[in-house]
């Protein structure tokens, strides 16, 4: 890793390039060593026609001739380590004149010597690079710290260029312990840090075997490094480096734990008490540390489960601080990434199923589904609770919900599409005689088609059709000689409708039962269903109190404005409009008209934002033009045919209320208002009320009509493009929840049929309570525990079922991604720094091979 910038003559950085790691000092610094090349060029002023290794016989002169650093009076090969704590002189000896290529008085940097020397690289360079003021810039490139010993800087420099054998010869040389394998550098970087950063696995494992374990603490020195507090399986974990995790781990390391970010401990508030930034930054750091897939795969025995909850608490934290939000919604993204392109690596049915139905200790346990190895989805169930899209509509998921959907139909998706309307007309026309045989023999071959997710979303759909068929009935046999009767009495229709409206109920109530409130008011079909039935109970409520308190008839004209007669059929209207927009959610099973839905869904949430703007607005003009023209109004001055906004003669009195302005203003934007701006006067001479007036009503049509409506149209195209962009993933995701519901034992039979009590409820309520009643006799107990102990046998099996086959999935991941790495056409940053150890590693063997280390220092001067 080389110093990549240009320097100027006095340290500062050369025209038209930027600094890009200013060193404390105030120069121009750098992470990396100083490339060979140019410090060679900045130490030595060599002709290009002189030898290779001249640049060294120099710099060992400039050695000597600092006694006050070196010592006074060895010779090259008598050179010892400084003391542990040299005090280095800035100026040259007086006993010996200075190096021509240093001017006089100009301190040296052990940094600056060290990284001219230890490269074997071409020393020739032009004059300019080779001018003295160049080692003034190195020496603010590479500034140390006093302390550390000649040694300790040759260690760090070792592990940085990747000189395997020159680190091996250091750690054995030190046994007396004279050398600090935890020294740092000027950017606080230790051993591990420096080897994790170049991915030199050779070396990280031969400092981790010479007991390295201070190395794994955190770096403690924020005033040099880049990142704060960041600790070696961090910065490991940063990269997402398989290996190099596995390496860490095997030392015990404990991985660190945020915590929540209200959380109001002592530490918590200490850290945001003295920095809260930096306190902000080290938990984005741990979170960027525990979202990386190599280590979830090490670390986690469910890394699934590890994914999606990650994921969930990373989208809370993108929420709350908004500062960062963009660095947690990509680890967010990151995650959900991850979780899809493990479950990718499934490569058969069995897999897929033992992965999607797989429950996590936490999670609530269905016995005797899983007595019976019956498909319960609890993890594909998660995914959607936890919102994973790319999870549930990735192309293995997809496969195996059509073969669970399908069930004994799965010859149906080959069929001819004539084939098909005839199938789904037949079973939506005979649908009460199917319910009836499944209701009477449940387990015989007709129950087992009917109990198939695909059947009851037919005959569900099929029910439901019928009862908007008696909906429409409802109006056709209206008795006009009832028109006036203030108190009707209920039809056989009404009957009818109460009958099928309790099925509806008792179906909501049970899923209500077994999903739990928030997960049941989490579907907007829910959410529908609930309003819907609720105002059709409210209804048929209202028609028996009328029907029991008012027995007379009268004109309709002369009924309270809130008769319960009135008050229902409003409420009946009003039902039958969301019955019908109902429908929208089953074309969430058609690719066509699915994704149409779905952009239609996220469009009204978007409305409801533009809303909140917009009633703002209308109620701020409304308080304005209320207040002009409420004083002095005395009613309406003349008799008008017509009366309301829409009248063409309209005068003053239309803005004398609040409700008639807000109706008014409301009106204006679809030019539907026929209010008079100029003549919105008590009197003629009234001009500069009427002129404000005019002013108030025409900045309302720019900023409403202009601007405001503009912007809800930017934004629903914005929300349209947007479900465009990632349509087949959200029509897959939104049909996998549709595909849910029916996917259990909650309701296969539609109303009204669901309100009738099965043979097959009555024997598991019978069975139920004679297991109760034995459970209490000496052999009861014994049966249950030993049905008990089945039970944890078979629950165990299928966690290490589970289990091994997450290990193949990790497995398969891990080589696909060695793959996917190898077999792209550009080179990347892992391939350089690869092809760069490749080569530090094979010039210092061929070094070693050729004898050009004899001793520690050897490399600083020539063989002769």
């Amino acid at each position: 890793m080389g110093l990549e910038m240009g320097m100027g003559r006095e340290g500062r950085p050369a025209p038209g390039r930027a600094c890009a790691f200013p060193s404390p000092a105030g120069g121009c610094g750098g992470r990396s060593p100083v490339s060979g090349a140019l410090a060679a060029r900045a130490l030595t002023p060599v002709a290009p026609e002189q030898p290779r290794h001249e640049g060294t016989v120099e710099a060992s002169q400039l050695l000597s001739s600092h006694g006050a650093e070196w010592g006074s009076g060895l010779g090259p090969e008598e050179v010892p380590p400084p003391s542990p704590s040299p005090s280095p002189s800035p100026s040259p000896s007086p006993s010996r004149s200075p190096s021509p290529s240093l001017p006089p008085g100009s301190p040296l940097s052990w940094a600056a010597i060290m990284a001219a020397l230890y490269q074997s690289s071409d020393l020739s360079g032009s004059s300019e690079s080779s001018s003295p003021t160049r080692l003034l810039a190195l020496k603010d490139v590479r500034e140390v710290k006093e302390d550390t010993t000649l040694d300790e800087k040759l260690f760090l420099l070792a592990c940085d260029k990747g000189d395997y054998y020159m680190v091996k010869k250091l750690l054995e040389e030190n046994s007396a312990g004279d050398m600090n394998i935890n020294c740092v550098d000027v950017l606080g970087r230790n051993a591990v840090t420096i080897t994790i950063e170049n991915e030199n696995l050779d070396i990280l494992q031969l400092l981790l075997d010479y007991g390295c374990q201070k190395l794994m603490e955190r770096i403690q020195n924020p005033e040099y490094s880049t990142t704060m507090d960041v600790a070696p399986v961090i910065l490991a974990a940063h990269r997402n480096n398989y290996e190099i995790l596995t390496m860490l781990l095997k030392q015990d390391v404990s991985l660190p734990k945020p915590h929540a970010v209200g959380c109001e401990c002592t530490l918590c508030s200490a850290k945001n008490k003295k920095d809260s930034l930096r306190h902000s930054r080290f938990r984005l750091d741990i979170y960027r540390c525990l979202a990386s897939p190599a280590l979830i795969m090490l670390t986690e025995e469910d890394p699934i489960l590890r994914a999606f909850e990650l994921s969930a608490d990373l989208k809370e934290l993108s929420l709350v601080e908004v500062e960062f939000r963009n660095d947690y919604e990509e680890l967010a993204q990151q995650c959900k990434m991850f979780a899809k392109d493990l479950l990718a690596q499934a490569r058969n049915s069995r897999e897929l199923e033992v992965i999607l139905n797989h429950t996590s200790s936490d999670e609530p346990l269905d016995k005797r589904g899983l007595l019976e190895e019956r498909m319960n989805l609890s993890r594909l169930k998660l995914a959607i609770k936890y919102n994973q899209k790319e999870f549930v509509s990735q192309s293995n998921c997809q496969q195996f919900l059509n073969t669970v959907w399908f069930g004994q139909m799965a010859g149906y998706r080959r069929k001819h599409t004539c084939k098909k309307i005839l199938t789904v007309l037949t079973v939506g026309i005979f649908w009460p005689v199917l319910s009836l045989c499944y209701l009477i023999a449940p387990k015989s071959q007709v129950g087992r088609i009917i109990h198939t997710p695909f059947m009851k979303f037919i005959i569900h759909g099929a029910s439901y059709f019928t009862f908007l068929l008696l909906l429409n009935l409802y109006s056709l046999v209206y008795n006009e000689d009832k028109k006036n009767t203030m108190g009707p009495a209920l039809e056989r229709i009404d009957y009818l409708l109460i009958i099928w409206l309790i099925g509806m109920v008792w179906s909501d109530v049970k899923r209500l039962w077994y999903d739990g409130l928030e997960d049941f008011l989490e579907e907007s079909r829910n959410q529908l269903s609930f309003v819907m039935n609720s105002l059709y109970l409210a209804t048929f409520a209202l028609k028996v109190v009328a029907h029991n308190k008012f027995h007379d008839s009268a004109d309709r004209k002369d009924w309270d404005a809130f008769h319960p007669t009135l008050v229902a059929e409003g409420l009946f209207a009003f039902a039958n409009v969301l019955s019908y927009l109902r429908l929208f959610f089953m074309y969430t099973t058609s690719s066509i008209l699915g994704p149409l839905q779905i952009s239609m869904g996220q469009m009204l949430q978007d409305f409801g934002k533009f809303l909140g703007m917009f009633l703002l607005v209308l109620f701020s003009f409304t308080i304005g033009l209320t207040q002009l023209y409420d004083k002095g109004y005395t009613g309406p001055q003349e008799q008008k045919d017509c009366a309301g906004i829409f009248c063409e003669q309209q005068s003053n009195d239309t803005f004398h209320s609040f409700i008639g302005t807000c109706f008014a203003l409301f009106w204006y934007i679809f030019s539907l208002a026929h209010v008079a701006i100029f003549v919105t006067r008590f009197s003629y001479g009234e001009e500069l009320q009427s002129f404000v007036g005019a002013v108030i009503v025409g900045t309302y049509n720019v900023v409403v009509v202009i601007v405001l409506t503009k912007l809800l149209v930017a934004m629903l195209h914005k929300s349209f493009q947007l479900i465009a962009n990632h349509e087949d993933k959200e029509w897959k995701f939104a049909r996998a929840k549709l595909w849910l519901s029916y996917f259990d034992d909650k309701c296969t039979l539609p109303p009204p049929f669901n309100i009738i009590p099965s043979p097959k409820t009555i024997c598991y309520l019978l069975s139920s309570l004679s297991k109760w009643i034995c459970s209490h006799t000496s052999k009861g107990k014994v049966k249950r525990q030993n049905s008990l102990k089945e039970w944890r046998n078979l629950k165990q099996k299928r966690d290490e079922n589970y289990q091994k086959v997450m290990c193949c999935l990790v497995h398969r991941y891990l080589t696909s991604m060695r793959q996917k790495m190898q077999s792209t056409d550009q080179a990347t940053v892992e391939n350089l720094n690869e092809l760069r150890q490749d080569l530090s590693k094979f010039r210092n063997e061929i070094r070693d091979l050729l004898g050009f280390r004899t001793s520690k220092y050897a490399m600083f001067y020539p063989r002769n």
